[in-house]
């Protein structure tokens, strides 16, 4: 039997080098562990298969955050008395600090491929210590693209709270300079000031300043600009994770394109999304399924941020006006709605109440019956019957 003085020391010394998680730290235990049990240490032995055991389990089931300690490593933790770097001439700020927030920030709604894309970037930074092992590193640099409010600044807000960490939000205010030379200084500055902290570097509206060198409209300033922007996402490399967004990444210039490891697309949101999304703005409007669907397929082109306004909209005019229903209401916002043209179903939201019902019974997609029909048209069924299988006499055209 061991010493009764030496098995705690033993058990302590392989329960802090599991935590390590290091592989050959751990192949050692486990010979440790075999080693005692071939020699009639059954206890000890146990004791130590334990250990193995558990830190093998929270290993799979907890997100580690020694990979993302280790990725920041000779950085410092931010703090509230942080001096911000500001433009010389102005003396704007040339970024604002958002730090963690508690409770996190939502992922926006998305749609499956993306929402496995963008965790991923996460997830390579929180397990960065496994991709060590194959000699590859997260990914630094991720460009967000899309149309307006699809949700990309809010994504990339929760990876920021998902890896605990504080986002360095770049201010075009302050960055760009109508001194000559001024903007790519400042750029240099903002860099140097983010690598020096453990935190996301977040460029919005990223095409205002890395815009294709060979526009014709553009001076020499933007090349000079833009070589900034190059010099320094090189130099970030390994100090730390740069996010960019853009709603315009057809502006970008190619040398910035190819600089981000992962580029992801945020797309308006599918008919299922759409759902969704309806569901969560409209409350606490009385939502059935038949409600959602009408929205899902009104708000076709829509991306998560319009269908928040249309929502505000259809709150508005229900308050003002009780004896409205949620058709009168979203006809109402159409109206008022002066690019409701974009959209293609608006119009047709319009139309009277037969040729309306006929469109919605040849959606597949929405699976509405006569009985749903007529609960949004307020109407019996036996009406919607007629809407939907007749031809249409001038009386019901004019329903």
């Amino acid at each position: 039997m061991l010493p009764n003085e030496l098995k705690p020391i033993l058990e302590s010394l392989c329960r802090v080098g599991l935590g390590a998680d290091n592989p050959a730290f751990r192949r050692q235990v486990e010979r440790l562990a075999e080693t005692l049990r071939d020699s009639g240490h059954k206890t000890e032995a146990a004791s130590i298969q334990r250990l193995l055991t558990a830190a093998k389990k929270t290993a799979t089931m907890q997100p580690s955050k020694v990979g993302v300690a280790q990725a920041f490593a000779g950085t410092e933790v931010m703090s509230d008395h942080m001096s911000i770097p500001a433009d010389k001439e102005s003396g704007v700020p040339l970024a604002e600090v958002r730090f963690p927030a508690s409770p996190a920030c939502a992922y926006p709604i998305l749609e499956d491929g993306v929402q496995s894309a963008v965790l991923a970037i996460a997830q390579e930074w929180k397990h960065g210590d496994r991709l060590h092992r194959f000699g590859v590193m997260p990914a630094q640099t991720c460009l967000l693209y899309g149309l307006p409010g699809t949700g990309k600044t809010q994504t990339a807000y929760a990876i920021a709270d998902e890896l605990e960490l504080p986002v360095v939000l770049a201010r075009l205010d302050g960055l760009v300079s109508s001194f000559l030379g001024t903007t790519a200084r400042n750029i240099a500055n903002l860099f140097q000031f983010a690598n020096r902290y453990r935190c996301i570097l977040l460029l919005d509206e990223f095409d205002a300043i890395a815009k294709l060198r060979d526009d014709p409209h553009e001076v020499g300033e933007i090349k000079r600009v833009v070589n900034s922007i190059l010099q320094n996402l090189d130099l970030r490399k390994g100090r730390g994770i740069t996010l960019a967004i853009t709603n315009h990444d057809q502006l970008l210039d190619p040398a910035v394109w190819r600089r981000f490891e992962a580029r992801i697309l945020i797309p308006p949101p599918s008919l299922a999304a759409r759902r969704v999304v309806a569901r969560k703005f409209f409350a606490p409007v009385p939502f059935d399924e038949t409600a959602e669907a009408l929205v899902a397929w009104a708000t076709e082109g829509m991306t998560g941020a319009d269908i928040e306004m249309l929502a505000r909209g259809v709150k508005r005019h229900l308050a003002l006006v009780s004896d409205s229903s949620l058709l009168d209401a979203l006809r109402h916002c159409v109206v008022t709605n002066s690019s409701g043209g974009s959209y293609p179903h608006f119009t047709t939201l319009l139309q009277p109440n037969l040729q309306l019902a006929r469109t919605l019974s040849a959606q597949v997609d929405l699976h509405l019956t006569q009985r749903d029909l007529a609960r949004l048209f307020q109407s019996s069924q036996a009406q919607v019957s007629r809407w939907v299988r007749q031809e249409p006499s001038t009386h019901e055209a004019n329903a």
